[in-house]
């Protein structure tokens, strides 16, 4: 009986054993399967994540191609009208442009009716310092030389001029005083020093044609040869002493302008990019109607600004105008600020332009319009708007900005939209500045003055290239603000080179109060 139990027992047990072997190589065939499954999932989910990376890489590199499509349409669009570009960097595919913010009034070009046509005078008799005669030879029909006079003449006045090379020798007599014995003489001028030099006309003559023609040193050596028909060769190393010479004269001359500056009620001031040397450099102006101070630096910074000396010495009293400049509202100055409305419209432009919004082109017609009514009041002798005007101003201003916040939400161009943004936060961040010239009639509408009296720097460049090194920069400010302020004042520019060349500069007070009195 045991033996059979023991048989069946051995026979459950070997199926049991069979059984577990079977549940084992499941087991086994499911781990191996589960394995085979997480390495496919760790490879998807590493896929998975390569191609998270690549989607995210490719929508940056879409926004990124979608900016700079709107950076060339915005390229396109831009020029001098909409934005602080010059005319010159106008692309070349784009028809230039020329900003002129004066509205069109259906006039003809040239002279208005009723306008005196400006010529020149027909000389008095005593007046005429040579005569010519033109006296027919033949006729011109039969070729005829048998020709009687008939008593009438046609005259014709003819102003020309022409360059005579004087070669002058002045001679200083020594004596002796018969009471004394002292040897006495006349004292010699300090253009005279040297043994033999360039007299003062020749010398105004070139520092005109550098300084007010921006002429190129070669071409002045070449103008003065031509003018003196190869009489006088100027060399390129005595022009270069002659701008030195000519701007250590006026340095007395700019700081009493710059004395000047800082007794005025409203300054204006911008700067310039330049070339020294290959390397971008700065030329500032600082100015009035009737002041003109150019200063050169290396870098466009804060600490040149302090340099000269203008900015950090203005007293709260003073006005200065300027183009949204940030550097003008640090704390180390204390005067007061006006923008530039001119290129504010630019940037209204540009937004017109690039979005087409109707707040940006109102804004622009309210400053407009605003100020031809103000220049209106001025040439009628009023010196400012109603309470009733200016309340009617501010609440346009005020519901045009809020449509700006409106439009500029509901724009679909995330590249001007931003710009945008930008510009209407500019705007109301700095509305008193922006429109100081509302309130008060002496602040103008623009910093127009500063862009004049810089204009010319840029000629220069385009003429002449660059300079040397700072120092000549510097040489051409100095001699630049002498002929501009001279010239603001009613002072020929060649006369007051002359009396700079003499050693002889004219005086600011004296020119200052010359204007005063006429």
């Amino acid at each position: 009986m045991s033996t059979d139990y023991g048989k069946h027992l051995y026979k459950d047990y070997e199926m049991m054993y069979q059984k577990n072997e079977k549940l084992a190589a499941e087991i086994r065939s499911l781990n191996y399967h589960y394995d085979l499954l997480m390495h496919r999932y760790k490879t998807l989910e590493k896929q998975n994540q390569e191609l998270a990376e690549q989607n995210a890489a490719q929508a940056a590199k879409i926004v990124e191609l979608e900016k700079d499509k709107a950076r060339s349409e915005a390229l396109r669009n831009t020029d001098g009208t909409n934005s602080g570009i010059p005319t010159s960097s106008t692309p070349i595919n784009k028809k230039k442009v020329i900003p002129n913010s004066r509205q069109k009034t259906g006039k003809k070009i040239g002279g208005q009716e009723g306008h005196t046509k400006k010529k020149l005078e027909r000389f008095e008799d005593s007046e005429v310092d040579s005569y010519v005669d033109h006296v027919p030879g033949e006729c011109p029909e039969c070729q005829s030389t048998d020709l009687e006079d008939t008593g009438d003449v046609i005259e014709k006045d003819c102003l020309d001029y022409k360059v005579v090379v004087t070669k002058i020798r002045h001679s200083f007599r020594v004596k002796r005083c018969r009471h004394c014995g002292k040897e006495v003489r006349e004292k010699i001028p300090a253009d005279l020093k040297e043994e033999n030099q360039y007299g003062v006309q020749v010398q105004a003559m070139a520092l005109t044609l550098m300084n007010q023609g921006n002429v190129a040193l070669n071409k002045v050596r070449k103008m003065t040869y031509g003018f003196t028909n190869g009489e006088i060769q100027l060399s390129e190393g005595y022009l270069c002493k002659l701008q030195e010479r000519a701007s250590r004269n006026a340095y007395d001359f700019c700081e009493d302008i710059k004395k000047e500056l800082l007794k005025q009620e409203l300054v204006s001031w911008d700067d310039t990019v330049i070339s020294i040397n290959t390397e971008r450099a700065c030329l500032r102006f600082y100015g009035t109607e009737k002041l003109a101070l150019y200063k050169a630096h290396m870098h466009k910074d804060k600490e040149g600004l302090d340099n000269d000396g203008i900015l950090k010495l203005l007293p709260s009293t003073t006005t200065v105008v300027h183009d949204h400049n940030k550097v003008n509202y640090n704390a180390d100055y204390s005067y007061d600020n006006a923008e530039c409305n001119q290129h504010l419209l630019r940037d209204l432009k540009k937004v017109q332009d690039n979005l087409g919004h109707k707040w940006a082109e109102q804004l622009a017609k309210l400053l407009t319009d605003t100020n031809t009514k103000r220049d209106g009041l001025i040439a009628d002798g009023i010196s400012a708007f109603s309470p009733e005007e200016l309340s009617s101003f501010f609440e346009k201003f005020n519901n045009i900005m809020i449509d700006a916040y409106k439009e500029n939400e509901e724009a679909d161009s995330l590249y001007y939209a931003k710009d945008e943004k930008t510009l209407i936060l500019r705007v109301l961040d700095f509305k008193n500045e922006y429109l100081a010239w509302v309130v008060n009639f002496e602040i103008p509408f623009t910093n127009n003055l500063s862009e004049r009296s810089l204009r010319g720097i840029k000629s220069k460049m385009k003429v002449s290239g660059q300079f040397q090194n700072v120092k000549t920069a510097s040489f051409y400010a100095n001699i630049k603000s002498y002929i501009e302020t001279c010239y603001r004042n009613g002072v020929n520019e060649f006369y007051a080179l002359l009396r700079l060349c003499k050693g002889e500069p004219l005086k600011l007070k004296e020119i200052l109060d010359a204007t005063e009195q006429s």
